[in-house]
């Protein structure tokens, strides 16, 4: 195992010269209760424990998320960015313009929170064609829900944050705002601006997806080396000479775009 690791992190340092010292460097955003304002949090832990056990030091920063997911796609001091929900429109392997998906290493719970006094209620994406959604500029929010608001059958109002999103459905300027639930738990706790208004809104009982959770690995060799050692060492995962093998780009340092 040690040797087949050795083998994965040398093509990382062959394509990637800024990991040195066995370290990865991984953008991330404030995202709590996952990822808090410094960087700590349960998905840093995880993401850090998992490169540990390849023997790789994970390295991070917080950045605002637009900008999180241009430096970890652009820049080649960067590795990639988590938490990330998947989407086919940034898989680079499903014809997406962005990254490498990891496997999972946590959930998301995702659904439409509203105004106890409001009429808002759906059990197909359809019916939320009647309403105007609230959502935070670039996050992915569901493959179905982000077509249809590009495609203009749904009206939506941006945000910046999840904050923002929180007040302007508390203000009645949408009628529902997509947010995740443990999210809202986590702000209407910490936050007076967000507890202020909490006792007026709820969450739909119908979620709109539970996603997973990912690191988004830069598309080149470099990014493709990285995944593998992360999912070699998740939970039940085993790094063999044979995935090695099928995968030739990563030994020979060769790139694969991005």
């Amino acid at each position: 195992m040690r040797t087949v690791l050795g083998i994965v992190f040398t093509a990382i340092l062959a394509v990637f010269p800024a990991a040195s010292a066995e370290k990865l460097k991984l953008t991330t955003l404030n995202w709590p209760p996952y990822v808090l304002e410094d960087g700590s949090g349960p998905n840093t832990d995880t993401v850090r424990e998992i490169f540990a056990r390849g023997g790789i030091d994970m390295e991070h920063q917080v950045f605002p998320w637009n900008r999180a997911i241009k430096l970890a796609a652009d820049d080649p001091e960067w590795i990639g960015v988590y938490p990330e929900y998947y989407s086919e429109d940034i898989d680079a392997e499903k014809g997406g313009d962005r990254c490498l998906f990891s496997e999972s290493f946590g959930v998301s719970p995702v659904g439409f929170l509203k105004r106890r006094d409001s009429d808002f209620t759906w059990s197909s994406h359809d019916d939320l064609k009647d309403y105007v959604i609230g959502v935070v500029r670039g996050y992915v929010n569901e493959d179905r829900l982000d077509h249809m608001i590009a495609a203009g059958e749904i009206t939506a109002q941006l945000a910046e944050d999840d904050t923002q999103n929180i007040l302007q459905v508390a203000a009645q300027r949408t009628d529902a705002i997509v947010i995740d639930r443990l999210v809202f738990e986590y702000l209407k706790s910490k936050m007076k601006v967000v507890a202020t208004v909490a006792e007026d809104l709820e969450f739909h009982d119908k979620l709109l997806v539970q996603h997973g959770l990912y690191v988004c690995f830069e598309n080149s060799a470099a990014g493709r080396a990285a995944r593998q050692v992360f999912n070699s060492q998740m939970p039940d995962k085993d790094l063999t000479a044979e995935t090695i093998d099928g995968d030739q780009d990563i030994r020979q340092g060769s790139a694969t775009g991005g």
